[in-house]
């Protein structure tokens, strides 16, 4: 393997950005304590001491994947649809949120093993939930002065708070039987946020 690869939209990774995609990768799929700084070297093509020349302890490799995730958490959260009362624009906009979830799995199905392995995330992962919760209440807020949702202020924020649980917790809800995560799990979860919002849609009207 190169020094350097390309990623599928065409962008050179350097090998700092391939060590990380192939941690995502790894730790989506087997849990973020369970892959090895050996075995992260060993799939991104390089020795482990260059591994450990980008990151000295997986601690600042979990960190730097938290950060990329934070990125994209926020630029999700505060996505403000163009026209908030259309019907299809809280539909994209959460899921747009699931695909984020999905993409970023271990650290939603593995939050107790990420706070063991960088203990430094623990304050800036309450931090980003209130900054994504309050980015989220705008958008719903968006859609009740479109007439697109009918509630009044404090049911809104108590379905805030339930569909973050939600969006938080199906993951080891689905996982109780001890099988991997699929697309369809996803789908899944997103459904039970999706009805959550049901109750409250208006149709719109026509202009």
């Amino acid at each position: 393997m190169q020094e350097s690869e390309r990623a599928a939209d065409g962008r050179l990774l350097s090998t700092r950005d391939r060590i990380l995609a192939v941690s995502l990768d790894l730790f989506n799929a087997r849990g973020l304590g369970r892959v090895t700084t050996a075995e992260i070297a060993a799939a991104a093509g390089i020795r482990e001491g260059n591994l450990q020349y980008h990151f000295p302890r997986k601690s600042g490799l979990v960190e730097a994947l938290f950060a990329a995730f934070e990125a994209e958490a926020v630029a999700v959260a505060g996505g403000m649809p163009a026209d908030a009362g259309a019907p299809e624009a809280l539909l994209a906009y959460q899921r747009a949120w699931f695909d984020l979830i999905w993409r970023y799995r271990c650290i939603y199905r593995d939050g107790i093993a990420m706070v063991e392995i960088a203990p430094a995330l623990r304050p800036r992962v309450h931090a980003l939930r209130a900054r994504t919760q309050a980015l989220a209440r705008g958008v719903f807020e968006a859609a009740v002065r479109a007439g697109r949702l009918r509630i009044d202020p404090e049911g809104l924020g108590r379905l805030i708070d339930n569909a973050w649980i939600v969006s938080g917790h199906w993951m080891s809800h689905r996982l109780q039987g001890g099988t991997a995560l699929t697309e369809a799990d996803l789908d899944w979860g997103f459904a039970q946020v999706r009805d959550l919002f049901a109750p409250y849609l208006v149709a719109r009207r026509p202009v």
